[in-house]
């Protein structure tokens, strides 16, 4: 009997250390940053591709507009996402926080089981772009948030997703061939002028 006592006794505590977990720590920020042979506007244009999310975003699967003019701070947006084979898709609602051109966004996503908050910046220099993301993620509920914190310290796991995403992202905009700003088509008055003087 008393080594069931100590077992339980020892099960309690794990339980215990586990809910402090998500006290001591409800929030976990990690981030990534890469440099990409790309100017700031290609880099730019590449990140905000609907089109492209699922090239570089693991797990992405749709986007759709809710509220708001798309791409403009106060827009809100249905994300679908799927965590993994065998998982079923979940939905965050994104809204657009700050948004300057070429510089920065951010955003925060609200989902049943978390609150996440993403800020991507981006610098360039010499023709080279830096883009860095600071992000931030609070489960709901302290079970969320000590499994959220564990998961990072344990294995880095926000951390390792974020870099994959972001390694992805750089070999996206490095092959990028789409011209996101064409140079504007010139008419040719004196071919046109022959043509109808003929």
């Amino acid at each position: 009997m008393k080594i069931i006592k100590y077992i339980l006794y020892a099960i309690l505590a794990l339980i215990v250390l586990f809910l402090l977990i998500g006290f001591v720590k409800p929030e976990v920020d990690y981030g990534a940053e890469i440099v990409v042979d790309k100017p700031v506007k290609e880099a730019w244009a590449v990140t905000q591709d609907e089109s492209k999310y699922a090239q570089w975003l693991e797990g992405f699967k749709s986007i759709e507009l809710l509220s708001g003019e798309k791409g403009q701070v106060g827009s809100t947006y249905k994300v679908t996402v799927n965590p993994g084979e065998g998982q079923e898709d979940f939905e965050m609602v994104e809204t657009v926080q700050s948004l300057k051109e070429f510089e920065h966004v951010e955003m925060t996503f609200d989902s049943k089981a978390m609150n996440f908050y993403q800020k991507m910046s981006f610098d360039e220099q010499d023709g080279k772009t830096k883009i860095k993301t600071d992000s931030k993620v609070k489960g709901k509920g302290i079970f969320m948030r000590s499994m959220f914190a564990l998961m990072e310290m344990t294995t880095g796991s926000f951390t390792k997703q974020e870099g994959k995403n972001m390694a992805s992202l750089k070999t996206l905009i490095s092959k990028n061939i789409t011209d996101y700003y064409p140079e504007p088509m010139i008419s040719d008055s004196l071919g046109i002028e022959e043509v109808l003087s003929n």
